[in-house]
């Protein structure tokens, strides 16, 4: 026969390995989407700790961050009226855990926008990324 195509053999390989390739393919974005979300709870986490900063700075007064590792979330409460929450944020959902804090669980900043001590916050990830948050004297935070 003088007639070209494919037959059904050949269109069911072809097939195949589009759904092979497909398939590595939906496994690839995945596994970005997953390390991008987690990579997004460290920036989340060190926007907290400079609206923290900022709060302290408006509202004249002393601003207490707290980790609550249990609970798997941050509050923000003025630093003088213990149990005032000023601001709550909650990284469950992103499968990153807070390792340490380097000064037990609690930073303050004083209405100058600095720090009363050094801290680094530690992050973990299920696929065993890590980060470090630091927050320095002068109250400047940065993310390694």
């Amino acid at each position: 026969m003088s007639e070209r195509g494919a037959s059904l053999v050949e269109l069911v390989i072809v097939l195949g390995l589009i759904g092979i390739v497909a398939a590595y393919t939906a496994e690839s974005l995945v596994a970005a989407s997953a390390r991008h979300h987690a990579s997004l709870v460290a920036t989340e986490v060190a926007a907290e700790l400079r609206a923290a900063r900022a709060l302290a700075v408006k509202r004249r007064e002393r601003v207490q961050v707290v980790f609550e590792l249990q609970a798997d979330r941050v509050l923000i409460q003025s630093a003088d009226a213990p149990g005032a929450l000023l601001r709550e944020y909650s990284y469950r959902r992103n499968g990153v855990v807070v390792e340490s804090v380097s000064n037990e669980r609690a930073l303050i900043f004083s209405p100058s926008g600095r720090a009363a001590t050094p801290t680094t916050i530690t992050l973990s990830s299920q696929r065993q990324q890590r980060w470090q948050v630091s927050v320095s004297l002068t109250g400047r935070v940065s993310i390694q």
